[in-house]
């Protein structure tokens, strides 16, 4: 998100230029490549609005109802979140250390308030791709699936997507659903070849 604002202001710059000196061929193509990163980025503050809502029905996910200690473990990390500081770099460290320490509900609980709070901070798809390891850890496989294939839905410039797809197609094989899985893989391959992510993945199969 950050990345195409930055590539608008200087589009937009580049066409403020041409129409100085006159070249109305070229000031009409860039003017035409501004406009449709404008309709990029605003598409992606839509899906971006989205996003904390799709993250409430992920924590939702695997239903039923909640035994006495989910429910200490939900209070416990609700309780987290509200003691959670507001500078949003040490706040993310805060939840990244409560990954480190093995307590992933309320890491999870705290990596979504963080994406829900900075959804357009360089951070937000690091924070979204640990919730899909918090998810994974506890091998709720589904939650934690749908959790990564949001970093390449909401944030498709961050630099978490090929460990997303990765970790999505992990995540497939888990569920039984190995064509899908070499589906995903073949996107990260076709997408980032030359990533860490795309190297574990291998060959086709």
């Amino acid at each position: 998100m950050v990345r195409a604002l930055r590539i608008l202001s200087m589009a937009a710059a580049s066409a403020g230029f041409l129409a100085c000196t006159g070249l109305d061929p070229a000031m009409n193509d860039v003017s035409r490549r501004v406009d449709a990163l404008r309709a990029e980025v605003s598409r992606l503050a839509e899906e971006q609005k989205g996003l904390a809502e799709e993250i409430r029905r992920l924590r939702a996910g695997s239903g039923g109802s909640p035994s006495a200690a989910e429910g200490g473990s939900a209070a416990e990390a609700r309780l987290e979140v509200q003691n959670l500081p507001a500078d949003p770099a040490a706040r993310y460290k805060e939840a990244f250390s409560l990954l480190e320490a093995g307590r992933y509900p309320e890491a999870e609980a705290a990596f979504g308030a963080f994406v829900a709070a900075y959804p357009q901070s360089d951070l937000a798809d690091n924070a979204q791709y640990w919730i899909g390891e918090c998810l994974y850890s506890e091998k709720k496989f589904e939650e934690a699936r749908k959790a990564f294939r949001a970093v390449s839905d909401h944030f498709p410039f961050g630099n978490k997507v090929p460990d997303a797809l990765y970790k999505e197609a992990l995540c497939q094989r888990a569920l039984g659903d190995d064509a899908g899985a070499e589906k995903t893989l073949a996107r990260l391959r076709d997408l980032f070849p030359d990533s860490e992510a795309a190297a574990k993945a291998g060959a086709p199969r």
